[in-house]
């Protein structure tokens, strides 16, 4: 299997039968349910001619297989899995194509996933295949022709920096070993991604890293990560523009040079203005520009450059103003254009409200554009509104609301911004903000483990902020299971937004998963105290109460299920299920004759049983 068909192709190899609630035990001391896969055993070693995991069950298998990145791994999701009691992760390996081996339970599936997760120390061929009860991950060679194509000492990048100075950074890669061969690649801004420099490095390994920059700096993130027979550098561009860089290989790691681009602005002044080029003077400050006092002057006309200059950052800084400093000298320009010139500066997209018009008389030299953009609106009455790269002008009297979106709360909530009040801003919190981006980037792209990473690093500086402790949650648990971590973001998310259910939910899943019941069973409370609770609320909270004996409380949950939300095929299995529990047979034998009188489509092997249930 090459490594091109393992990334575009996932292998389903069963169908799962969705018949459970969330919560269903994590052990196996536990009363096994009917059809659970009983993870007895896990052997790993070399056989014959190549090496092998061998996955002991007790029922023939129902899995799916798929790879993920960063690091590399190959996923085995087995539906209904149970961990036996001798089975023992993480399983650490010093030699062979394995370097690790993880298992989990995920309760919050539906069927609950025994997830087992084997970390690849290299890009060997291999397959996954059932035989009988048994799951079977196969790698052909033997672990000497490994290491004799390997060599010894393996080099592995260890760590990843960022120093910036000036307008210059710098992206250090330290490794145990000399980098000298290595081929980049470059590419252009396109949908949902920023221009970007990426370099891969053969016969090299990572541990993966994600690493934003400084706010001024040219580079906006740096990632790593096992790709092929090595690794691949990612460096995001902080600009729709790629930096100008250079590599050079160390007898320690690697070097890469990043330095902005520079782009003389006359052209795009004069494009925008529609002035002559010649009236357009660039790249001196303001007061260099003007050749004659500004009320002779009888045309309009326009002066950008950009500054290199220091001075005066830390006050500008504190302000809330960290972008590119200019100087400009604008006289009786249309404000249209200016606005559509200060797009073109920042790389933000400018929508302009109808209604916003006139002209425009400024001179101001060796200041933040966004400072110049705040001082505009103040001098128009204007107001404005930031998201998602771009800011919409309009006059302070109107309203403008931005489509809700799921992501909305963790985005940066703008104020309708003066120059006072980018005061209030501490720079903690618009460094936490350009992480949150940065994070939400690596999350859209199946990153989960890079963006939680980030998210924790920006809810470092930003830690009153509920949705981003909420978010924390939702991938340690939903994506990564990683019940301990959702369990201690989600009970601070829960005491900064008391009245978020969803967080309730999420902590009692997490806890649940712990064993810590009368903890979860706190938080169930909280997740089903509205009037109308959602349905995963109400089925969680019932296939909790169930796992832990508490019967009455699980029909009754049930029950408020059926009366708000209907009867499903679920509700009647659980219910039918409990019954046969509690040993009252003749309320388990009528739930399951309406299972058959439903109209549900039934799977076949669940209808079967029921049909020799009735029987007896």
């Amino acid at each position: 299997m090459t490594l091109v068909s393992r990334m575009t192709k996932i292998i389903l190899t069963a169908v799962l039968f969705l018949s459970g609630i969330l919560c269903n035990s994590l052990q196996a001391s536990d009363a096994v349910n009917p059809g659970s896969y009983l993870i007895s055993r896990v052997e790993c070693r070399q056989n014959g001619g190549g090496w092998a995991c061998t996955i002991k069950g007790n029922v023939q298998p129902a899995y799916t297989m798929y790879e993920l990145f960063s690091p590399h791994r190959v996923i085995i999701d087995i539906a209904q899995g149970v961990l036996g009691d001798g089975v023992t992760f993480p399983m650490t390996f010093t030699e062979g194509p394995v370097s690790r081996m993880k298992g989990t339970v995920l309760t919050d599936q539906d069927p609950a996933i025994a997830r087992l997760e084997l970390f690849l120390a290299g890009d060997d061929p291999y397959t996954v295949t059932s035989s009988g009860d048994d799951i079977l991950v196969r790698f052909d060679r033997t672990m000497q022709e490994v290491k004799e194509e390997r060599g010894a000492p393996e080099t592995i990048i260890s760590d990843v920096s960022i120093s910036s100075a000036g307008d210059k950074t710098t992206v250090y890669l330290k490794s145990n070993g000399p980098i000298q061969s290595y081929q980049s690649t470059e590419q252009a801004k396109a949908a949902g991604a920023p221009a970007r420099l990426i370099v891969d490095i053969a016969d090299v390994k990572t541990n993966g890293h994600a690493v934003p920059a400084d706010e001024n700096s040219p580079v906006a993130l740096v990632r790593t990560e096992n790709y092929r027979n090595g690794t691949r550098v990612i460096v995001d561009s902080a600009t729709d523009e790629l930096f100008r860089y250079s590599i050079v290989g160390q007898d320690d790691g690697l070097l890469i040079n990043v330095e902005a681009v520079t782009v003389d602005p006359s052209a795009v002044i004069a494009g925008i203005t529609g002035m002559p080029a010649a009236t357009v003077t660039t790249g001196r400050p303001a007061s260099e520009t003007q050749s004659l006092p500004q009320v002779a002057q009888k045309n309009p006309a326009a002066s950008v450059s950009k500054s290199t200059k220091k001075g005066g950052d830390q006050d500008f800084a504190f302000a809330g103003y960290t972008q590119q400093k200019i100087s400009v000298d604008f006289y009786k320009i249309d404000l249209h254009n200016v606005f559509r010139l200060i797009g073109e500066i920042s790389g933000r997209n400018i929508v302009v409200a109808e209604g916003v018009g006139g002209s425009l008389t400024l001179a101001l030299n060796d200041v933040p554009w966004d400072f110049v953009l705040d001082v505009i609106l103040n001098l128009k009455g204007l107001a404005k509104e930031e998201r998602f790269n771009t800011i919409v002008i309009s006059q302070k009297s109107d309203e403008f609301a931005w489509p809700e979106t799921a992501e909305e709360k963790l985005a940066v909530t703008q104020e309708a911004l003066s120059v006072t009040k980018r005061m209030d801003v501490p720079k903690e919190r618009l460094d936490a903000r350009k992480i949150v981006r940065q994070a939400k980037d690596l999350e859209d792209a199946g990153n989960y483990a890079g963006a939680m990473t980030l998210y924790e690093k920006a809810f470092q500086s930003w830690p009153d902020n509920g949705e981003l402790a909420k978010r924390i949650t939702n991938i340690a648990l939903g994506r990564l299971g990683m019940s301990a971590k959702a369990a201690h973001y989600g009970q601070i998310a829960g005491r900064l937004l008391p009245n978020d259910k969803g967080v309730a939910l999420q902590t009692a899943l997490s806890l649940a998963n712990m064993e810590r019941v009368q903890e979860a069973r706190n938080y169930f409370d909280v997740a089903v105290s509205d009037a109308r609770p959602s349905r995963q609320a109400l089925a969680g909270y019932a296939g909790f109460s169930e796992n832990n004996d508490s019967f009455d409380m699980a029909l009754s949950l049930l029950a408020r299920y059926e009366s708000l939300y209907g009867t499903s095929l679920e509700t009647m299995i659980s219910k039918a299920r409990i019954y046969d529990k509690i040993g009252d047979a003749a309320k388990a034998t009528n739930e399951y004759r309406m299972i058959l009188l439903s109209g549900y489509e039934v799977p076949a092997d669940l209808e079967n049983y029921i049909k020799e249930r009735l029987q007896q």
